[in-house]
């Protein structure tokens, strides 16, 4: 077991001198020892180095040639060891020394908690019966010249700084030390100013943003009610909470944007045992209603509106029979829920007022408003054309009609809504016109 004293080896990681120190008197060790030990004192340009989260390896060649690298474990385990100030006991396994002789390739490499090399110091150890040597940094030197000449500069610079305030007076360090007490004063007024929980600036900013905050919200309420609210289908509209009385709402299509049922309307109070019937007369989620405003609308899109729905009937009556169009409800096994669900029959019947156009005298085109489109093509049965979508029917009648001639022409009508340009639709380009052209400069459009 090897015998040490509180004499430590100082290992400076930056200065090395090429000097042979006798240790005999701080570490004595034998082959096969085990927990040989040495005292370090690790310094760098002189200043303790703090060996925390650091490991040490030691590696070398021993006399018969044989590399070693070994981690050797350093604590503070001794009186007046320190880590934090670079004091340590660094112990020696029992594999380290295992012949007699000299060490000429040794070292001592310092790592950081990162894995990186902070330095690496060289020895050549001798172990001559009961005598111990180590010559440090004579394998060889790695301070960098760039580093220490930077490092020079540095203790200059502060040996400068340290003189000029050792020659300055009484009187001008009493200068000095008053226009740093003032420099404080006024960073603890700015501070107040800034940060004090009453008057300071950052209360105050605060309680702007939240003004501004309740201004917003205010807005965003109000959302400008002097000027139409747009929404892309009824569904929003009917949603939307902060519709009041008065407000106008403008709604691009009905179940889609741009579907062909976009209208204005009035948003007002629900009458006493009013009951909209979602037609002309919308319940809205915030317990008004929207009525249809047909007061502000174009000529053009009034036209759309009242007859912009095109039903094209062929009867092939060889005539001009003038139509008449009824809408309702509830037939006869189209009731929502089954046959016998509800009311038994028709319910909701009305007389849509209709244009006609003859475009010859085997077919009819019946116009009706928007609003009564259905997805569907008109059928031919029992004297009269029917076109129904879910529990809505529209029967169209042309009086007494030749059963036979009509049941010829069964399945060849249509119904579409017309490509208005007026306020709520987008202008489409007519389908059933080409161009001719004139000349390299004009061109004349003809009916297909």
């Amino acid at each position: 077991m090897a015998v040490a004293n509180n004499q430590y080896i100082n290992f400076d990681l930056l200065r090395y001198q090429n000097e042979v120190l006798d240790i005999t008197n701080k570490f004595k060790g034998r082959v096969g020892d085990t927990q040989d030990y040495i005292k370090l004192f690790v310094t760098s340009n002189s200043y303790p180095v703090d060996l925390r989260g650091m490991k040490l390896l030691f590696g070398g060649v021993d006399p018969n040639q044989v590399a070693h690298r070994h981690y050797l474990d350093f604590r503070a385990d001794q009186k007046t060891d320190n880590l934090q100030h670079g004091h340590c006991t660094v112990y020696f396994d029992e594999n380290t020394f295992n012949c007699d002789g000299i060490w000429k390739q040794a070292y001592f490499k310092f790592i950081d908690a990162n894995g990186n090399t902070v330095s690496t110091v060289d020895m050549v150890l001798k172990v001559l019966d009961d005598t111990f040597y180590a010559a440090v940094g004579q394998t060889a030197n790695i301070a960098v010249a760039e580093f220490k000449k930077l490092v020079e500069q540095a203790t200059d610079k502060e040996k400068e700084a340290e003189q000029q305030m050792q020659s300055l007076s009484d009187n001008a360090k009493a200068k000095f030390q008053a226009a740093y007490d003032e420099y404080k004063q006024a960073i603890k007024e700015v501070y107040d100013e800034i940060f004090d929980e009453k008057k300071g600036l950052k209360v105050n900013y605060t309680r702007l943003q939240e003004i501004a905050q309740s201004i917003q919200e205010t807005l965003r309420q109000a959302q400008f009610h002097d000027r139409p609210f747009q929404f892309d289908t009824v569904a929003i509209m009917k949603n939307y909470l902060e519709l009041q009385d008065g407000d106008l709402a403008i709604t691009s299509g009905w179940d889609s944007k741009d579907d062909g049922h976009g209208n204005m309307w009035q948003v007002r109070a629900k009458k006493r045992d009013e009951t909209p019937d979602e037609i002309n007369v919308i319940a809205l989620q915030s317990g008004y209603v929207a009525e249809r405003n047909l007061s502000m609308i174009s000529a053009d899109s009034l036209e759309d509106i009242m007859y912009g729905y095109s039903i094209k009937i062929v009867h092939n009556q060889k005539d001009y029979p003038k139509p008449t169009v009824f809408y309702y409800e509830n037939a006869i096994g189209t009731e929502v829920g089954g046959l016998g669900a509800g009311s038994f029959g028709e319910t909701l019947t009305k007389l849509v007022p209709c244009e006609t156009e003859y475009t010859n005298n085997n077919s009819v085109v019946v116009r009706i408003p928007r609003n009564f489109y259905m997805n569907a093509k008109p059928y031919y049965k029992y004297g009269d054309w029917y076109l129904s979508s879910g529990n809505k029917t529209i029967k169209i009648s042309l009086s007494n009609v030749d059963d036979s001639a009509a049941k010829a022409g069964d399945g060849k009508g249509s119904s579409y809504l017309s490509h208005s340009t007026g306020y709520f639709n987008y202008p489409t380009a007519p389908s059933d016109l080409r161009a001719v052209y004139v000349n390299d400069t004009a061109e004349r459009l003809e009916r297909k």
